[in-house]
């Protein structure tokens, strides 16, 4: 369904069709061409290549992106648009935030960042919208490596499409050095991936010295769902020093449904849910059903929803490691104190975005 609807005068109405009906005939010879000149087709590549460069001219880059293939953009790319939300951090961060002139759905935190956003076009939520795409023209677009149809759809506009994939740590990092070869920005990347591999080496270190470790899981959207041992919050428990209840839960999908009878059985000593606006699901909703009562996590009021309100850090990028943090703190205080996770809440703020906020700011 194209974005404008309905008109209110018959000469929009047919300002509209004729809008309508050029950018249909534009997809239509475009595909034509591309078919004359041997398919329209992004050449594809073995997925297992992701994030190599193929090849690099005075002009353009070829990389294999995230969906496994090969896709050319042109170097110091002005314009940039996107369907996929959880990317426009990672351009920010790169200091691209700027070139942001498409995007879906958005959040007040990204404005922060990058208040130019708020005048971005709506380029589609989640999915390309074809028309909205075909108009702005962005010299690169940018979208979920899932969604291989989609990114075929706007390559066939002739504009370069990237996919991109953030589930888990090396996914993330793959993504982020796709983006600093298309992007020239390899050397922030590096900074980036040094700073995150060394904070979790460090983690992991902690956690292998832990003798007495504490279970826990992160609860999804309802109290039944839980993040399974596939998941990034599953490993931020462990890395955290503590025990994934749910780790060997056999699930197909994302925020599998373990029941609260499984839950009870686990009998975790802490519960973390999910900080995703879809959570709905309180601290308070659990401490006062009395069904809960007798859960370790419930009984000594160790249930906490994982901050921060704005900017989550349970987030697949590197702020996840300001989840595992704020997870120390509360199953091993002596360990990670309030000032220590200020001190790393600022750190990453401040490498990553060149300044730092308060706890109101973003609410944790």
């Amino acid at each position: 369904m194209y974005r404008s609807e309905t008109v209110t005068t018959n000469n929009a109405a047919g300002t509209v069709s004729i809008r309508i009906i050029t950018l249909i005939l534009m997809v239509l010879l475009t595909g034509i061409f591309s078919a004359a000149c041997g398919g329209s087709k992004t050449p594809k590549a073995d997925p297992s290549r992701a994030g190599e460069v193929v090849e690099t001219t005075d002009d353009a880059v070829t990389v294999i992106d995230q969906a496994g293939r090969e896709v050319t953009v042109p170097k110091g790319a002005k314009t940039m648009a996107l369907s996929y939300r959880v990317i426009a951090r990672f351009l920010i961060t790169l200091g691209e935030g700027d070139k942001i002139k498409g995007i879906g759905k958005s959040e007040e935190f990204l404005y922060v960042l990058e208040p130019g956003l708020k005048d971005a076009v709506d380029v589609g939520k989640g999915v390309p919208d074809l028309e909205a795409i075909a108009e702005l023209k962005p010299d690169v677009y940018f979208h979920r490596a899932t969604d291989i149809d989609g990114l075929e759809a706007v390559q066939e506009l002739g504009i370069p499409a990237v996919g991109l994939s953030f589930e888990d740590p090396e996914e993330m990092k793959t993504a982020l050095k796709i983006l600093g070869s298309v992007l020239n920005k390899e050397d922030r990347v590096k900074e980036l991936i040094s700073y995150y591999d060394s904070r979790i080496k460090d983690d992991q270190s902690e956690a292998d010295q832990i003798k007495d470790k504490k279970s826990a899981i992160v609860m999804g959207s309802s109290s039944s769902k839980v993040a399974d041992g596939s998941m990034l919050q599953s490993r931020m428990i462990e890395l955290a020093g503590g025990i994934s209840s749910a780790k060997d839960l056999e699930a197909s999908e994302l925020w599998p449904t373990a029941g609260n009878e499984q839950i009870f059985k686990w009998n975790p000593d802490y519960i973390f849910i999910t900080g995703s606006e879809s959570a709905r699901v309180t601290p308070e909703d659990l401490y006062n059903d009395p069904t809960w009562a007798e859960v370790t996590a419930v009984r000594d009021k160790h249930v906490y929803r994982m901050p921060a309100e704005l900017d989550s850090w349970e987030f697949p990028g590197v702020v996840s490691v300001l989840g595992i943090d704020y997870m120390k703190s509360k199953m091993y205080p002596e360990s990670m104190s309030e000032e220590q996770l200020q001190k790393n809440i600022d750190e990453f703020y401040q490498l990553s975005y060149g300044r730092t906020f308060t706890s109101e700011e973003i609410g944790y």
